[in-house]
């Protein structure tokens, strides 16, 4: 006899697979017409919810998974190892038991041992996050605030952060200010990035072409785009690198160029990692409470796995900037 899965009864109901996960968890959030909808395809499908899911949607057990997408030195990673310390931290407290999953997106993982998931970010594992959620599995995504979909989220408000950066560096005079982005495909980036260009247009300063450049948050991955902006006819006086290895680079390039930091380049980066107090001129830059977002995502997924919480939560928290010494007041004319 073929198994009738979550799917079907959606489409049976004509409604979302999030929203038949709602009603079989009797998340009460779903409206009555859209209930009686699924509760009618359950009837007629005989439509039977995984056990092992139920289970664990009820929190009967104490052993939480986290899941990371795969990436070049993710375990030297500054953000990871943070992040990593935050949920360590939770764990510990709140007495509950750690499974570390590693994914690139593509392959499957067995949950059948955990009561609840955080996704350490969300990228190329939109499927794996859809899946949990339909399971109706407790879970939460950190540094990444998702608006559209009832999941509880613990994120930096990168986009402040930001836009506070290049107000930072207008005040102490520049107006020929560049960045160079991270990833892209990743929410952090664009966010970032939409902060650097919501500030810029704020206060009227001009988005060269050439002004904003496209890294990957590696050091490496700024050697090229700081050096086009550097040997540019018309380069900026100030750089905002999207991370602190990112502007470390971009340091390095400026001084190999003969340039001087701070007095004809400025640059800010982003994370406060230990390489920042520590650079050949020590960096200005973005701290951002990741071990934080770690141990808040675990209380929160603590709440939702003890059905203390009805409703996603949804958070962002602020960042702060730390000044050193790789900026200062320009006396260019404008």
């Amino acid at each position: 006899m073929k198994k009738i899965d979550i799917a079907e009864v959606a489409k049976a109901a004509g409604v979302s697979t999030t929203t038949v996960s709602r009603v079989i968890n009797h998340v009460p959030t779903v409206s009555e017409e859209n209930r009686q909808r699924v509760l009618e395809a359950v009837k007629k499908l005989k439509y039977r919810p995984n056990p092992s899911a139920r289970r664990l949607a009820s929190g009967q057990n104490d052993t939480i998974g986290i899941v990371i997408p795969r990436f070049a030195d993710m375990f030297h990673s500054f953000y990871v190892s943070e992040l990593l310390k935050g949920v360590g931290t939770g764990v510990e407290r709140l007495k509950l038991n750690l499974l570390l999953h590693v994914t690139d997106g593509h392959s499957s993982f067995d949950l059948s041992s955990v009561a609840g998931v955080l996704f350490a970010d969300i990228d190329g594992n939109e499927e794996q996050l859809d899946w949990v959620m339909d399971q109706g599995i407790p879970c939460v995504v950190t540094n990444h605030f998702i608006k559209e979909l009832p999941v509880s989220c613990i994120a930096v408000d990168n986009l402040t952060a930001s836009e506070q950066v290049v107000a930072y560096l207008a005040n102490l005079g520049h107006r020929e200010i560049a960045t160079i982005a991270g990833h892209l495909r990743t929410p952090v980036g664009i966010e970032r990035l939409e902060g650097y260009l919501k500030a810029m247009k704020a206060r009227d300063i001009e988005v060269k072409p050439h002004f904003v450049q496209r890294g990957d948050y590696s050091g490496p991955s700024a050697r090229e785009p700081a050096r086009r902006l550097l040997t540019h006819d018309d380069r900026p006086t100030a750089i905002f690198a999207a991370s602190d290895e990112m502007a470390v680079t971009t340091i390095e390039v400026a001084l190999g160029l003969g340039l001087r930091v701070p007095e004809d380049l400025s640059v800010v980066g982003f994370d406060d990692s230990p390489i920042a107090a520590f650079a050949k001129v020590p960096l200005t830059t973005v701290w951002q409470p990741l071990s934080q977002v770690g141990e808040l995502s675990v209380e929160v997924l603590d709440k939702l796995m003890g059905g203390k919480l009805r409703r996603p939560v949804k958070t962002q928290l602020g960042t702060k900037l730390v000044e050193r010494q790789s900026c200062r007041q320009t006396w260019l004319e404008h």
